[in-house]
């Protein structure tokens, strides 16, 4: 059990700080990511559209944008077409969603 959560927590982290020269602190990256969930959770309970909420949230580099699209990668349904994307506008970062997808998927 404590490799697996060992594996999650690392994957996790190098998601979060995936593209920046300094990783941000982890308060930085919990609190990023806490936010995203938060976010997605209320607009999944309202009905409103998570894309659109995701794509301002991508325009603003760095570790919000990787929260936001951790955040979604966590629904299953939007999983594959978020992966797809991601990959696509990062495909040096491959590697690490791929890691993210094991672990959460």
């Amino acid at each position: 059990m404590v490799a697996e959560w060992d594996r999650r927590s690392e994957a996790v982290t190098g998601m979060l700080g995936a593209g920046m020269a300094v990783p941000p602190s982890r308060a930085v990256m919990v609190s990023a990511l806490g936010e995203a969930r938060r976010a997605v959770r209320e607009r999944r309970e309202r009905g409103l559209e998570i894309g659109e909420w995701l794509d301002g949230e991508v325009r603003l580099r760095g570790v919000r944008e990787n929260a936001a699209v951790l955040a979604v990668l966590e629904v299953p349904e939007w999983r594959d077409g978020v992966a797809a994307r991601y990959r696509g506008a990062h495909p040096e970062r491959a590697d690490i969603l791929a890691a993210v997808l094991a672990v959460i998927g």
